[in-house]
């Protein structure tokens, strides 16, 4: 069963949690053969409630002191582009997809995102772009 991973890093970012769990969101992961999806809120008010189905599991969790273990678990990583995050995901050779923060000021995550796209690190998305649905994640 492949896994998928989720993290918004030590802030909140209820946009991209809203996204990965809307309904659209998981029938795409299931239909690309993800039975698991872990994520990692952060001090964001929205927190999923854990389900787990005979197809399909959801767990959830604020904060960790290592996502070290989550990341290794994982098939496809879907991160804020915190640069900690995207590199600890990179130097595992895990598949990433960075989700922008539109909300940021001065945003400097989408320009890490650019260019780690640009070099052929990462793809990255904003919530309202709906790459989300991107046809080159990871099957």
């Amino acid at each position: 069963m492949k896994s998928a991973f989720v993290t918004v890093g030590t802030t909140s970012f209820e946009e991209l949690i809203a996204a990965v769990t809307a309904p659209e969101t998981l029938q795409v992961l299931r239909s690309l053969g993800y039975g698991r999806l872990v994520l990692q809120v952060g001090r964001g008010a929205a927190a999923p409630a854990p389900f787990r189905t005979a197809a399909f599991t959801l767990d959830v969790f604020r904060f960790k002191e290592s996502l070290a273990e989550d990341l290794e678990n994982a098939d496809l990583v879907i991160s804020h582009a915190g640069a900690g995050t995207c590199l600890e995901t990179l130097e595992k050779g895990k598949p990433l997809l960075v989700v922008v923060n539109e909300k940021l000021m001065n945003n400097h995550q989408l320009e890490l995102a650019r260019q780690l796209y640009r070099d052929g690190h990462l793809f990255y998305c904003t919530c309202s772009s709906n790459l989300l649905r991107h046809p080159s994640l990871p099957h």
